[in-house]
């Protein structure tokens, strides 16, 4: 019953190791899929100020932080699985901490998602954006905000943040960074088939561009509240699959913990079974030493007696002085 219990404590743990180690897999094909997918890290652009500290896209650095993790994931749960089948303290200590320190991190993950403003360029002041497209919409050495901005009103099918207005005291326009005549970049019209950001082909350039703007030919609604509603979708996504792995990680932690438990319980058996067993050894080999010692012995060994025990006795001369040597 107690090696089943054991056997039990080990199965559950490796399944438990089983599941951690594929949620780590999952994390590392999700940051890599996220890092290749070139339109979604691009359109993040637009959730961090232009001139911001960051070099590359937030989608980026999420995706090797995702990435990064996963790793250290599997790493971790290949370590679990080798403390199934090798269990020891010093194993399953280093195995808890590792987890322990996954689940803080998780933690604190979820914390900065949830305390980040909702965009960084797109602040809960909405002139924040506005102030962003106006100020560095095709402006050299912002290309990249420049190709977001361009996605997201072909992906959205929007035009400004918050309606086509917005060009009208840009940079862009008071610089004239365009081409003559045009009132909102060609990424703001309806394109034909396909449509592309970084070519965009409108279905009627002139129609495009007339003072009152037409649904047909161009994009009416403002992108914020769509770049807002997608930065929602993917923090949802981001903050689920977090708290699914959380809840996981937590669940390991209870299983080592159980495990570390059965593990000293079982030694402490063990320990009380060998000394009980050295002791019942202890106690025959004694019995058997005392036992042996007079079984090796003859039993006449206790009982010498004299060699003429049984022969004739010889009188003793002193009393007999007539016949000395007379056999009796």
């Amino acid at each position: 019953m107690k090696c089943r219990k054991v056997a039990s404590a080990k199965v559950l743990f490796g399944c438990f190791n089983t599941l951690f180690f594929a949620c780590g897999f999952v994390e590392v094909v999700c940051g890599f899929l996220v890092l290749v997918d070139s339109r979604r890290v691009l359109l993040s652009r637009l959730l961090a100020a232009p001139d911001g500290p960051l070099e590359e896209a937030p989608l980026h650095y999420a995706a090797l932080a995702l990435l990064a993790a996963g790793l250290v994931v599997c790493a971790a749960a290949a370590l679990g699985c080798w403390a199934t089948y090798m269990p020891s303290y010093v194993i399953l200590t280093f195995y808890f901490l590792m987890v322990l320190a996954l689940l803080v991190c998780s933690c604190l993950g979820g914390v900065a998602a949830a305390a980040w403003p909702r965009c960084a360029g797109l602040q809960s002041a909405r002139g924040g954006a506005v102030g962003a497209l106006q100020t560095y919409y095709a402006v050299p050495d912002y290309e990249h905000f420049t190709a977001a901005l361009d996605l997201a009103q072909t992906e959205l099918q929007c035009c400004g943040m918050t309606d086509a207005h917005n060009y009208d005291l840009s940079v862009w326009q008071l610089r004239r960074l365009g081409p003559r005549g045009m009132a909102v970049p060609p990424s703001c019209c309806v394109q034909a088939p396909p449509a592309s950001y970084l070519n965009p082909t409108p279905r009627n350039a002139s129609r495009c561009q007339e003072v009152t703007p037409n649904p047909e030919f161009r994009h009416v609604v403002g992108c914020l509240g769509k770049i807002e509603d997608w930065y929602q979708q993917q923090f949802i996504i981001f903050m689920l699959s977090l708290f699914v792995v959380a809840l996981l990680k937590l669940a390991i932690l209870l299983v080592t913990i159980f495990s570390c438990i059965r593990l000293r319980k079982h030694r402490q058996e063990m320990h009380a079974f060998i000394m009980k067993s050295i002791d019942n050894k202890t106690n025959e080999n004694i019995y058997d030493t005392k036992m042996g010692s007079m079984r090796d012995e003859p039993i006449m060994a206790k009982y010498i007696q004299p060699n003429n025990f049984y022969s004739p006795r010889v009188r003793n001369p002193r009393i007999f002085h007539s016949k000395p040597n007379e056999m009796v």
